[in-house]
């Protein structure tokens, strides 16, 4: 059997169309290679809501597949229009990649206290109508401009400086393997910054009258991707739209059903206006899908009645996370303490002469990150590339990353005692040194159990937890609140000395097993723990039961 594959003549398209080439080769079928160039490829000095017609990557290969000059088309899902031209079908769904977005940015215009970690005014580059919306929700601050060309031109724009950032997908610098050099990476959280709906996932289109190829292409096909396609596809083609349609979706398995999000921008003349948004939870695809649609194309006929959610955070560190969920969610920021820089002098100098023989620092929280790196300022010590790091959490080696410090070492179980536990087989046996920079407050055992395995630890208490006052506080009634979200053992314990109570008919999430300890010994044990110390993963959890 011999087939032609036709595709686009980018890097990322051949990789695609190869690593099918592949597939089949090794069925023992002989395949060969057509560059076809499409509209897309020809027109790259324009956005893609400014041309004309749907199918900008497709249309060329498509016409090729019904005139016979290619046996099959290969294509990135994102890039397929949802009305397939008569006599054409999708053969398989196959080899889906991580469908988060990915940040590129130069690094004299890097922010970790802002939201996508960019200097404000900053230049974002895309030409995706779906990013552009979401950025000027997040960032209205951010100045976008248009951005064309394949993946390697793109990044090499960037770094030319003729943008501050760009936004392109992460499967396809994975893919390509692309060395994105000294730019700063972040992975965006696809529920918090939404990906083209089916965005990672390959598609092979063939014809419909076409059964021995049929045949040999369904054996290709992946049920997960196919029914990640069908779910997300599917809301798409409910809106009759293709890559110009500032529509971005998500959905994840769950249980027996499917969580789905979405965001659809929503112009105000030359502007963004206010996009409607979609979070659900369904057993039923078509149900689901019924549901998001008719939310997302207009407003509700009621609007929904608010949840109080209280979480013990300040607004600045909790806002994003309910961001997207204004019309259901009412967040009370609550932070019952304060953090305040506190160390011995003495003892900080003695540890800063010393920190080049450092083996390990641990970090237990993004407090001990932010506060131990304004000390090595001070100080105007660095850190030794010898030294290596391990983190409570993925929360924490995030901020760490983002600051530019490798993280070597995470537990599974997001904890002290997760630490304790997998900490001892990747430190191996010896003379080893460890740095733990904790808050005055924080217990013992972490430290007392690694001594008790033989290491060498110097806890640095750096900072003080302190009770915040309660006319600082909102105002609140607890009886009121519908949710309540604790992040510490002592964000419980300073709640419970404000006086306050916890209805029996309100539901409580935890961050971290020793919270939820706190939060039996004071109240009662929480309705939800996540997994690890995600607030997202309790913010979804909330939307779940709404």
């Amino acid at each position: 059997m011999h087939l032609t594959i036709g595709s686009r003549g980018s890097d990322l398209a051949l990789y695609q169309a190869n690593l099918i080439k592949s597939y089949l080769a090794n069925m023992g079928i002989e395949v060969d290679l057509k560059i076809i160039k499409t509209v897309g490829d020809k027109i790259d000095n324009l956005s893609f809501d400014k041309i004309e017609g749907k199918g900008f990557f497709t249309k060329e290969l498509e016409d090729a597949l019904l005139n016979h000059e290619i046996d099959l088309a290969v294509h990135s899902l994102k890039d397929l229009s949802t009305t397939m031209p008569d006599g054409l079908k999708v053969g398989a769904y196959c080899n889906p990649e991580d469908p988060s977005e990915l940040l590129l940015v130069n690094p004299e215009k890097y922010d970790t206290t802002q939201k996508l970690f960019l200097k404000t005014g900053s230049v974002i580059g895309t030409s995706s109508v779906r990013r552009q919306a979401q950025i000027a929700y997040n960032r209205p601050d951010l100045k976008i401009e248009p951005l064309r060309g394949n993946v390697p031109t793109r990044v090499r724009k960037l770094q030319e400086g003729r943008y501050d950032a760009i936004l392109i997908a992460l499967a396809g610098v994975d893919r390509l393997k692309l060395d994105t050099g000294k730019l700063i990476r972040i992975v965006l959280d696809r529920v918090e910054f939404i990906p083209a709906p089916g965005q990672g996932i390959l598609t092979i289109e063939i014809r419909d009258n076409d059964p021995e190829v049929e045949k040999v292409v369904s054996s290709l096909n992946e049920n997960a991707a196919e029914t990640t396609a069908v779910l997300e596809r599917g809301l798409l083609a409910r809106f009759q739209g293709g890559c110009q349609l500032p529509l971005a979706v998500t959905s994840q398995r769950r249980d027996n059903g499917f969580y789905l999000k979405a965001f659809l921008g929503l112009r105000d003349g030359d502007k963004w206006g206010k996009p409607t948004q979609f979070c659900g939870y369904g057993e039923n695809i078509p149900e689901l899908l019924d549901r998001a649609y008719r939310e997302l194309s207009g407003p509700a006929a009621k609007s929904p009645v608010k949840k109080k959610v209280l979480i013990t955070r300040t607004e600045e560190e909790g806002a994003s996370f309910f961001r997207a969920d204004g019309e259901v969610l009412d967040p009370v920021f609550y932070p019952v303490f304060e953090i305040a820089e506190s160390y011995d002098e003495v003892e900080a100098t003695a540890i800063m002469s010393n920190i080049s023989s450092l083996d390990w620092l641990i970090f237990t929280s993004k407090n001990s990150v932010r506060i131990f790196r304004e000390i090595l300022r001070k100080f105007g010590v660095k850190l030794s590339t010898n030294t290596k790091i391990a983190v409570v959490g993925q929360k924490t080696g995030d901020l760490l990353r983002a600051i530019g410090w490798e993280v070597t070492f995470v537990p599974r179980q997001e904890d002290s005692t997760g630490l304790l536990k997998g900490l001892p087989p990747v430190l191996g046996n010896g003379n080893i040194s460890l740095l733990l920079p904790q808050g005055i407050e924080a217990p013992v055992q972490l430290e007392n159990g690694l001594r008790a395995k033989g290491y060498r630890v110097t806890r640095f208490n750096i900072y003080q937890t302190r009770p915040a006052s309660a006319a600082r506080l909102p105002q609140i009634n607890s009886s009121e609140i519908d949710f309540f979200i604790f992040t510490s053992p002592l964000a419980v314990e300073y709640f419970r000395n404000l006086g306050h109570s916890i209805s029996e008919k309100s539901w409580v999430a935890v961050i971290g097993n020793p919270t939820a300890k706190s939060l039996a010994d004071h109240f009662r044990w929480p309705d939800f723990i996540p997994q690890k110390a995600d607030i997202g993963a309790i913010v979804r959890k909330i939307r779940e039961k709404l």
